[in-house]
This record gives C-alpha cells, sequence and structure tokens, in this order.
C-alpha cells in the first residue's frame, strides 16, 4: 500500500505542477485583480510540502496503518487539488472585480440620467419662462450633453436622449450658438461664438479620432444659424463638408 500511495502521490504532484505552470503561462502577460506570482509560489510551496510530508509517513513504516493511511491519502487528494487552485482563486477574484466594476458603471449610469433628467427640466423651465441660457450657463449645458458620450447601447439611451434635448433647446431658441463664451483651456483663454469655442476645443484637436457625440453636437451647433461666414469658422466649414467615418465604437474619424 505504501508503494502505492507513493505513485499516486507523485502522479498527484506531476499534474499539479503541469497544472500551475500552465496556469501561470497562460496569464504570463496579464494583470490580475490579485498577485499571481504569489497564488503560483504559494500553490507550488503547499504541493512540495504536501510531498514532503508523504514521504515522512510513508518512510516511518513499511505498514501503513488505517488512520496514518487516511491521513496520507488526504494529503495526495490536498496535492491533486492544489493544482486547481490558483485557477479557481484566480476565477473568483476576476469575478469579484467585474462585479465591482459593473457596480460602478451602474451608479454612474444613473447619475447621468439624473443629470439628463435634470436639464430636461430646466429646459422644460426656461421654455417656459422663456428665460434663454447664457453663454456660460450654455456651455456647461453642451458639456453635460457630451458627457453621455459612452451611453448609446440599449432601449432609448441617453446619448440619443440628449441629442434630442438639444434639438429641443435650439429650436426653442434657449442657446445663441453665436453668443461669445471664453475658452476653458488653460493656454487659451480666449473669447469665441459657442459653436466655435466648441469646435475649437471638441472638435479641431481631435479630428482624426473624436466621439460621435461631439460630432453630432457640432453639426447641431452650425445648422442653428451659426455665422460659418467668420473666418476663423472655415476650417470647421472644410470639416462639416468631410465624410465621418466610423473608428472605434462611439468615435469617428473626419475624412
Amino acid at each position: 500500500m505504501r508503494w502505492s500511495i507513493l505513485v499516486l502521490q507523485l502522479l498527484a504532484a506531476i499534474a499539479s505542477l503541469v497544472n500551475i505552470i500552465g496556469f501561470r503561462l497562460d496569464n504570463l502577460l496579464r494583470n490580475g485583480p490579485i498577485d499571481l506570482d504569489r497564488l503560483t509560489l504559494a500553490a507550488l510551496a503547499a504541493v512540495v510540502l504536501l510531498t514532503v510530508e508523504v514521504l515522512i509517513i510513508c518512510r516511518r513504516g513499511a505498514v501503513l496503518r488505517p488512520p496514518r493511511a487516511a491521513i496520507t491519502v488526504l494529503l495526495v487528494a490536498l496535492t491533486a487539488v492544489s493544482g486547481f487552485v490558483p485557477r479557481q482563486v484566480d476565477a473568483y477574484a476576476r469575478a469579484a472585480e467585474q462585479e465591482a466594476r459593473e457596480a460602478e458603471r451602474q451608479q454612474r449610469y444613473q447619475a447621468f440620467t439624473r443629470e439628463l433628467l435634470e436639464q430636461t427640466d430646466e429646459v422644460e423651465k426656461r421654455a417656459t419662462q422663456a428665460d434663454a441660457f447664457d453663454s456660460d450657463q450654455a456651455w456647461a449645458f453642451l458639456d453635460a450633453l457630451s458627457s453621455t458620450t459612452y451611453w448609446d447601447d440599449g432601449a432609448g439611451p441617453l446619448s440619443v436622449q440628449a441629442l434630442e434635448l438639444l434639438r429641443k433647446a435650439l429650436a426653442l431658441k434657449l442657446i445663441d450658438v453665436n453668443g461669445e463664451v471664453r475658452g476653458h483651456r488653460v493656454k487659451e483663454p480666449v473669447a469665441r461664438p459657442l459653436f466655435l469655442q466648441f469646435y475649437k476645443e471638441r472638435i479641431e484637436p481631435l479630428r482624426y479620432s473624436l466621439t460621435r457625440q461631439d460630432w453630432e453636437i457640432m453639426r447641431l451647433l452650425a445648422s442653428a444659424d451659426a455665422d460659418l461666414s467668420l473666418p476663423d469658422a472655415a476650417p470647421l466649414v472644410a470639416d462639416l463638408a468631410k465624410t465621418a467615418v466610423p473608428g472605434p465604437p462611439r468615435f469617428v474619424t473626419l475624412k
């Protein structure tokens, strides 16, 4: 029986080592939610220590009594299980990380939803009172609508709702696209018409990889009686004549 257990221990140790090494090689370039190197070393140490313990027990007697034999068989089983521990621990950690990311995403989505509802109520109130946004308020409004860029999936995505709200605000004359607003970049605090400021900050520097949402906002602003005859608007006019080619998800390139 002793030799049988030794053979089983050897096979279990080899299988575990192969599994552990294979796991680490499969994830060689991946940064996991836990320290994969420590996890691998801990599993390797467990296999070695369990194997040594089995060898010690088997060496103490030619015949293994039932209690000792049961303990030895348990150690062999633990050796075999040790090879699967890194994958299982990593899988649980990744699942927990994914769950945390999804919870954070839901919180952000709810925050954006609340903000969009607040902006909708603001537009309704201003429409009733015939109270247009001033230039700074209009910029903050555009900034809020632009932030829905990454919410364009599902039924009635936030990005689409944001564009519809902008169309409504423009149709109700709540936004003067030609009203001047100061730049928001430290190196260029120049006052420009709202539509041109949006172009200079959100479109022109990123025309080869800009968000589809910002481009749609820009098109709506330009079509709302924007003074495209201004000399500084020439690059915008040229870009409006280009085709928006889809790139990575939610991005376009102007060609």
